[in-house]
Formats: structure tokens, C-alpha cells, sequence
């Protein structure tokens, strides 16, 4: 029963990835100054999607 369970909660976490619900990390900040701002470099913990975003102020 345990086993099956895993297997579950491992298809459904495959599935929000999948949709663009990644669970995400942050890996590198990098901070700069006037419009850019700052970017994250961040990571899926799930999946292994990396990618940049705009920082969070």
C-alpha cells in the first residue's frame, strides 16, 4: 500500500510540472540597478526545470 501511495504522490507532483506549477528553488541572485532589476536563477525541485525570473524586490 505504501509503495502505491509513492507512486501516486510521484505521478500527481509530475503533473502539476507538467502544467507549469513547478516547486521551485532558488539557485543564484544576481542584483542590479535601474529597470532590470533583479533576476533569480531558479531550479524545479521535482522535475530539474531551470530557468530565470524576475526578482522579488
Amino acid at each position: 500500500m505504501k509503495r502505491a501511495r509513492e507512486g501516486l504522490a510521484r505521478a500527481l507532483s509530475r503533473a502539476l510540472c507538467a502544467l507549469g506549477l513547478h516547486e521551485l528553488e532558488v539557485i543564484e541572485v544576481r542584483i542590479g540597478f535601474g529597470p532590470s532589476g533583479t533576476v533569480e536563477k531558479v531550479r524545479c525541485r521535482r522535475c530539474g526545470y531551470r530557468g530565470a525570473r524576475r526578482g522579488r524586490a
